[in-house]
């Protein structure tokens, strides 16, 4: 069988699995048999709040919220968001929470991954391609000395070779892959690239991402290092129900 068809039939198999397993409130879903460690159950915060582990999810608002720690504040990176195991030497923020976590909550709020992204990223012509519905705003969140800070996560790269951020409405969700009953989100810790990668959770669309020497830190956006932040994920506004097993 062709690795692609191959991939796209394991991750719509394993994503159909998971979603009815936590539509209809079984304890743990897993995501294959080498990522076999059980989701925690979800649990009703409040009014259209649902926490999911260590993420909160807002229904209403359609957001995504974890914690997460200032990584590299200056030198080249690969990367706005990895787990703890995944490549800290080349991302801007890490997280403790489980890449199979954050990818289950924007299927859960119906974010449907983009097709045909890398494709087009790695053509030799790409094209000029409307994710709007795929799009994931991020916005990180701190306190220093009693002031809040709040920044977009595109303002935080530089790209070397006019200094210009990331663009705006770049990042995008691909979902990850399954290959052979591994979710390797999970195995490599890759949450969010601005170098293309289509094992991370979401990707960049600028027109440099598929460059792995230009973008860099932006120490003037960028909390101190080791600094507690709050990571959110704002997701297009559309209709959703009033539960998420509905």
């Amino acid at each position: 069988m062709n690795m692609g068809m191959e991939t796209k039939a394991s991750y719509r198999l394993a994503v159909g699995i998971r979603l009815l397993s936590l539509f209809f409130c079984l304890p743990c879903v897993h995501y294959g048999e080498d990522n076999s460690t059980a989701l925690p159950k979800i649990v009703k915060a409040g009014d259209g709040l649902y926490r999911f582990g260590e993420v909160l999810i807002d229904r209403g608002s359609k957001e995504v919220t974890f914690p997460g720690t200032s990584n590299q504040v200056t030198g080249l990176v690969e990367y706005g968001i990895v787990h703890d195991s995944g490549k800290i030497h080349e991302s801007l923020f890490r997280t403790a929470v489980s890449p199979k976590i954050i990818h289950t909550s924007l299927l859960l709020l119906k974010l449907k991954p983009a097709e045909g992204f890398f494709e087009n990223l790695w053509a030799e012509k790409p094209k000029k391609i409307d994710y709007s519905a795929n799009l994931v705003r991020v916005t990180v969140s701190w306190e220093l000395n009693g002031t809040k800070h709040e920044e977009s996560l595109e303002q935080m790269a530089l790209n070397q070779k006019d200094d210009q951020s990331i663009d705006g409405n770049a990042f995008v969700f691909t979902g990850s892959r399954i290959i052979e009953g591994t979710f390797l989100a999970e195995a490599g810790g890759s949450i969010l690239a601005v170098y293309g990668d289509e094992d991370s959770i979401i990707n960049s669309s600028d027109h440099d991402s598929d460059n792995d020497d230009v973008w860099y830190g932006n120490k003037a956006k960028m909390p101190p290092l080791e600094c507690p932040v709050t990571i959110r994920f704002h997701l297009p506004r559309a209709k959703v129900s009033d539960k998420l097993n509905e």
